[in-house]
């Protein structure tokens, strides 16, 4: 975390819990400091700053802050629903794609088809709901520069990983997508949102070392599904880490997770159908697919697809909201967590 936001972050804390200081705007502004404070501490050595301001206030003092109890029951319960809906769709993607399942062989059509639903349901949101329309835009400069690499770099995410479930287990598919710490990290080193260290470098290595073990003693161990899963992670924490970027900075009109959806979702959608026309030919080839060969077949794939596309809007959406309350590393470390609670 930066030294200035740090400081800030202190003097927040100050003027809440200062005499006669203690107003309902600082109190949630420290509210909201104190427990992103919180969340770094995590993965990251407690700074002067963080000390100084513990032993002002002492954190029995600072967790019986009403205000700071709200804002922790909110990263809960993005939490909570993030597990949910990742969980279902995770099941949702090897139930349609798995070669043992339905077996509709175009996870990247049927990915473009979920961002024109996200887009669809992002923009509606911003023209119900006002408040949440972005008070900037980003330049067409910023857009190309910033914008378009985040969606890229989503699109291959998401579609290497629904590709690898073709001839993967999801189980495998999981512990291969754990390494996610392991390049969040590496792409947060990279942009400055967190300072190389030893220890963080020595994470990485265990988690490299222990991904490689995981693949030795797979029993179905496909090369291609694991490099498909590999990459994904590596694209996902790139992915992350510049909509972490996106997310903080003002000017790019992103500063809130729906604007960011409907800026992103374009991109990603189009990424995804070109990598569908070049790698699975889906207009030559759905018509031959068992699942189309009848009326109510078609209807089923057509309903699941968007079904699909509702849940990945929900998803991501709580990747957002928890990213936008705490960092792109605590959205890994929950994940992790995520993954031993449902394979463990």
């Amino acid at each position: 975390m930066p030294r200035d936001t740090q400081h800030e972050y202190t003097e927040l804390a100050d003027m809440a819990y200062a005499p006669g200081g203690r107003t309902a705007a600082a109190a949630a502004a420290a509210a909201a400091a104190v427990t992103a404070v919180a969340g770094e501490s995590i993965y990251e050595p407690y700074t002067p700053e963080v000390a100084t301001m513990q032993r002002r206030h002492g954190i029995v003092g600072l967790l019986n802050d009403p205000e700071l109890r709200k804002h922790a029951l909110l990263i809960v319960t993005y939490v909570l629903l993030w597990y949910t809906f990742s969980g279902t769709l995770s099941v949702y993607n090897k139930w349609l794609f798995g070669a043992s399942e339905r077996d509709f062989p175009f996870p990247l059509f049927v990915s473009a088809i979920h961002m024109i639903v996200q887009y669809t349901l992002a923009t509606t949101c911003l023209w119900l709901y006002p408040g949440l329309r972005p008070s900037q835009s980003p330049t067409w400069g910023m857009y190309l520069t910033r914008v378009v690499p985040c969606g890229v770099a989503s699109a291959l995410d998401i579609g290497l990983s629904n590709i690898s479930l073709r001839t993967i287990t999801l189980t495998f598919y999981t512990m291969c997508k754990s390494s996610n710490l392991g390049f969040v990290l590496l792409f947060a080193f990279i942009f400055g949102l967190e300072r190389p260290r030893v220890a963080l470098v020595a994470i990485i290595v265990v988690i490299s070392v222990g991904v490689v073990l995981m693949a030795a003693g797979e029993v179905d161990f496909v090369l291609s599904g694991f490099l498909e899963a590999i990459t994904s992670s590596a694209m996902s924490g790139l992915r992350w880490s510049l909509t972490q970027v996106l997310l903080l900075q003002s000017q790019f009109g992103m500063n809130n997770p729906i604007a960011t959806m409907s800026k992103l979702t374009p991109v990603m959608g189009v990424c995804m159908l070109a990598f569908s026309l070049i790698l699975e030919d889906p207009f030559a080839n759905m018509s031959k697919n068992k699942n189309l060969d009848t009326t109510q077949g078609t209807a089923l794939i057509v309903f699941m697809t968007m079904l699909g596309g509702f849940l990945a809007f929900a998803m991501v959406l709580s990747e957002f909201f928890l990213i936008a309350r705490t960092s792109v590393v605590t959205l890994s470390i929950a994940g992790m967590l995520k993954e031993v609670m449902m394979f463990g």
